[in-house]
């Protein structure tokens, strides 16, 4: 970690900040991560669970990292196929 941001952490926590979670921004909000998104992908993986991130991400037309994020944080699976 860069000294800047360690002596950022630290003027923040100085000035009364208890949290290390990730502050609120502003910007687009993901749309390929959205409840729907996660379905098909589940849908998909327990129909061929021997398919790939990248095969998974072809068929769906979502991004290859959406698709990988969706199945790690939303569906919480460690591997999909052997």
């Amino acid at each position: 970690m860069a000294r800047q941001a360690i002596a950022k952490l630290c003027n923040m926590f100085e000035n009364g900040c208890a949290y290390v979670d990730d502050a609120y921004c502003e910007g687009r909000p993901s749309t390929s991560t959205n409840a729907e998104n996660v379905a098909r992908v589940n849908e998909r993986i327990l129909a061929n669970r021997c398919s790939t991130v990248d095969e998974i991400a072809n068929e769906l037309d979502i991004l290859y990292g959406s698709v990988h994020k969706i199945i790690v944080d939303h569906l919480e699976f460690l591997k999909i196929c052997a």
